[in-house]
């Protein structure tokens, strides 16, 4: 399982920074692309932080 949250985690933060630099390149202002950019980055390292106290 450690493993798959790795896996998981490093993906969803990609995924995040991606839309993130996408969603910039598109428009000036924040919108609602970027915060789920934000708040895919946060899942992705919160689960990163989490994966280390598994066993």
């Amino acid at each position: 399982m450690r493993t798959a949250n790795y896996v998981f985690s490093v993906i969803s933060i990609v995924l995040g920074i991606a839309l993130i630099l996408f969603m910039l390149t598109q428009a000036v202002e924040w919108n609602i692309g970027v915060g789920i950019g934000v708040v895919l980055i946060l899942n992705g390292a919160i689960r990163l932080w989490f994966a280390q106290d598994d066993h």
